[in-house]
């Protein structure tokens, strides 16, 4: 017999009514509460495959990302999963950076295993000592830094469609309004 896929809010009624039986008191704003929950649970939707990367390049790349835009009171390149805009991109428009990503990656690995077997790449080093690379990256090797830099900040500020800015998270940190259409005044230079 097929059963329709459960329903998040079903589950929690169901839940709440069967606590009830038992003799469980349940608020309403509890409930409400939970409701509010499950929808931000739905929201949350599980992350794309891979298309153009590698998972040791999306994981080295996500970790320089972090560092160039980092997360602290506000959201950085993982929570807005700067990682998938930059798997579709160098699939499409940034596939000639892709060469020097594929070329200098294995590098930028090496270096930061350096004396320490123990470390599967770079995205294992302290925070400190990613800087550290990535500082020295930048002097020695800026067509590569400048494709990875460039690739996480538009992922960042990019329409969240293309696979990154997750949750607007970046047009919130810089106030951009997702509007459809906009009507008058448009600026404080409209306003009478």
């Amino acid at each position: 017999m097929d059963r329709p896929p459960p329903d998040r809010r079903g589950f929690l009624a169901q839940l709440a009514l069967g606590a009830s039986t038992i003799g469980v008191n349940v608020r309403p704003s509890d409930l409400a509460a939970a409701f509010r929950f499950a929808d931000h649970a739905a929201e949350q939707s599980p992350p794309p495959p891979l298309q153009t990367l590698t998972a040791l390049e999306a994981r080295e790349l996500e970790a320089i990302a972090a560092q160039i835009i980092p997360t602290d009171d506000t959201p950085g390149a993982r929570e807005a999963r700067v990682i998938y805009f930059m798997d579709h991109w160098f699939g499409h428009a940034g596939r000639p950076g892709l060469a020097v990503v594929r070329e200098q990656l294995p590098q930028l690995v090496a270096q930061a295993k350096q004396g320490r077997k123990q470390l599967k790449g770079f995205a294992d080093l302290p925070d400190a000592e990613q800087i550290a690379v990535l500082k020295v990256v930048e002097k020695d090797r800026p067509e590569f830094f400048e494709i990875v830099r460039t690739a996480a900040v538009l992922g960042m500020f990019s329409d969240p469609r293309r696979g990154g800015n997750f949750g607007k998270a970046g047009w919130k940190l810089i106030g951009f309004e997702d509007r459809y259409n906009w009507a008058a005044p448009f600026g404080y230079y409209d306003r009478a």
